[in-house]
Formats: structure tokens, C-alpha cells, sequence
């Protein structure tokens, strides 16, 4: 058996040791334990044999590896390319083999490609996520104001007539008969928006400056309704500058909504909610968005 090559399995059997125990001076000394073939199973050189015998007969002496390292490099030669480099010295010494020692920084370095590509794939995701919501919110401003606007083309521009046809003495005459407005609905009509306005939908503008819709798309005209659903009588319309004002008791309170006819970003035709005032003092926009988000819970 001198003159052929040997396996762990024969080094254990010859030293009297288990094959762990052979892979473990290996790992330890493997300028001392060169490979002379690395075909599975590994198989080394007959000289391998006796520093196997050497290291167990240390070893059991209760010398430590650097001493073990030292006794042998005094009595047998030493392969200097399969000598463990310096980084990795601590690691051998503590049983972990070169190749396991290889395989684990291979392993880690595909697991940081993987967790990188992952935080990669992620911040994609959110970044296509945000552009669909916007994209969205845009739509949903669009199909309102559309809406509204069709609605608006089919009522009928003019008030219902009737005609009549009267037979005299003189021949068939006919008349046209209209519903006239009385004098204080007609001055009420003046104060209040237009049907094209309050089919806006209402939006606000928060403090960063980004338009902000109400739950549902609501038209302004629902939204007014909504608002004198929770006050303590109807409320009234007024108008100023612009646009118009909305006053009602709330919470025991007067409130007065301003709204105002904006053009989003996108060009979207919305009625804002450019101003609140509580108990005659004018609110924050931050008190603006809070008080639109709680009308909303109670819309929903």
C-alpha cells in the first residue's frame, strides 16, 4: 500500500483515528498533507502517512497547533502553495477548511448581490406604484369632470313652454305659456353658484402644494348637501370675487366655505376649497385638510 495513493478513509484506518480527524489535520497542516490528486475521493501521497502518525502521536501529547505546526516543519517538508494564506490562518486553526472557508465567502457574496438586487427591485416597484396612483387620481379627475359636463349638455337650455290654441271670432290664435321665476326665487338664483360650478368636483390644495380630492369625486353641489346634512339648518350662498361662499352653523359654530373654479396641474377643472372660516377667524390649511378628511368618513 506504500507505493499507491491513499484515500482519508485509508489514512484513518492506518493511523487508528476516524476520517474526521484525518480532514481535520489536513485543514490544519495542509502543507504538510499535500493532495495528490484531486479526483473524488481526494487521494494523497504515501508520505502523507507518517505525518499523519506524527500529528495524532502530538496531539495526543497535548501539544497546541502552533506547536504541532512547529514539530513538523523540523521533520517533514512543507508545500508552500498549499500553505493556509494569513487571513485565512485563524480559521484554519479553528478546523474550518479551505474549501468551506472559499465556499462561505461564496455563498455571502451571492446572498448581498441577491439583497442588493431585491432593494433594487423594490424601489422600482414603489416608484411604478406612485406613478399609477397619480395616474389614477388623474383619471378619476378626469371622468368626473367629464361626467358632469355631459350632464350638463342634456338639460335643456330653455324652461318647459306650453302652447295653447284659442279659436274666436277671428280664426285660431296660439300662445305660449312660460314658468316665470317669482322676484325672490329669481334673487335667491343669483346668489347661488351655476350648475356648471357646483358639478365641479371639490378638491383642496395641502401645504405642500398637491391637489387633493374628496373621497368618491363628489360634485360640489353633493358635497354642500353633505355639509348641511351635519349642520343645524340649510346653509347659504353668497357670492365673492370669483367664486362663492357657502354659510352654515356647524358644531354650534358659523363656518364659511369659499370655493373658487381652479385648473389642476393637469388640467383639470375642480372647485376648490380656497379658504375656511370658523367663527369668523380664518383656519390653516393644515385645519382645511383635516376638517375635508373627517367630511370624507362621514361621505364614505
Amino acid at each position: 500500500m506504500s507505493q499507491d495513493l491513499l484515500t482519508h478513509a485509508d489514512l484513518a484506518q492506518a493511523v487508528g483515528v476516524s476520517v474526521t480527524s484525518i480532514k481535520s489535520y489536513r485543514s490544519k497542516f495542509p502543507g504538510f498533507i499535500p493532495v495528490a490528486s484531486w479526483t473524488k475521493p481526494l487521494r494523497f501521497a504515501p508520505g502523507a502517512l507518517p505525518v499523519c502518525r506524527r500529528i495524532r502521536e502530538l496531539f495526543t501529547q497535548g501539544q497546541s497547533v502552533a506547536q504541532v505546526r512547529r514539530e513538523l516543519a523540523s521533520e517533514f517538508p512543507e508545500n508552500e502553495q498549499e500553505r493556509p494564506c494569513e487571513e485565512a490562518g485563524a480559521a484554519f486553526a479553528a478546523g474550518v477548511s479551505q474549501e468551506n472557508f472559499q465556499e462561505f465567502f461564496k455563498t455571502a457574496g451571492k446572498m448581498m448581490q441577491g439583497m442588493a438586487a431585491l432593494a433594487t427591485a423594490q424601489a422600482r416597484a414603489e416608484q411604478r406604484l406612485s406613478r399609477l396612483e397619480r395616474a389614477l387620481e388623474a383619471n378619476a379627475l378626469a371622468l368626473s369632470e367629464l361626467t358632469h359636463a355631459l350632464q350638463g349638455q342634456a338639460r335643456p337650455s330653455e324652461r318647459p313652454r306650453k302652447v295653447v290654441a284659442v279659436r274666436g271670432a277671428q280664426g285660431t290664435s296660439t300662445y305660449t305659456l312660460e314658468d316665470r321665476p317669482a322676484p325672490e326665487a329669481a334673487a335667491a338664483g343669483d346668489a347661488a353658484p351655476p350648475a356648471d360650478f357646483l358639478g365641479l368636483p371639490v378638491a383642496i390644495v395641502t401645504e405642500r402644494g398637491e391637489y387633493l380630492g374628496v373621497h368618491g369625486r363628489p360634485p360640489l353641489a353633493t358635497f354642500a348637501q353633505a355639509l348641511e346634512a351635519q349642520a343645524s339648518g340649510p346653509g347659504s350662498w353668497a357670492r365673492e370675487g370669483e367664486g362663492f361662499a357657502l354659510s352654515l352653523i356647524l358644531g354650534g359654530a358659523p363656518h364659511t366655505l369659499r370655493f373658487e373654479a381652479r385648473d389642476t396641474p393637469s388640467g383639470l377643472r375642480v372647485a376648490l376649497l380656497a379658504g375656511l372660516d370658523l367663527d369668523r377667524k380664518a383656519v390653516t390649511p393644515a385645519f382645511i385638510q383635516e376638517f375635508v378628511r373627517k367630511m370624507r368618513e362621514k361621505m364614505a
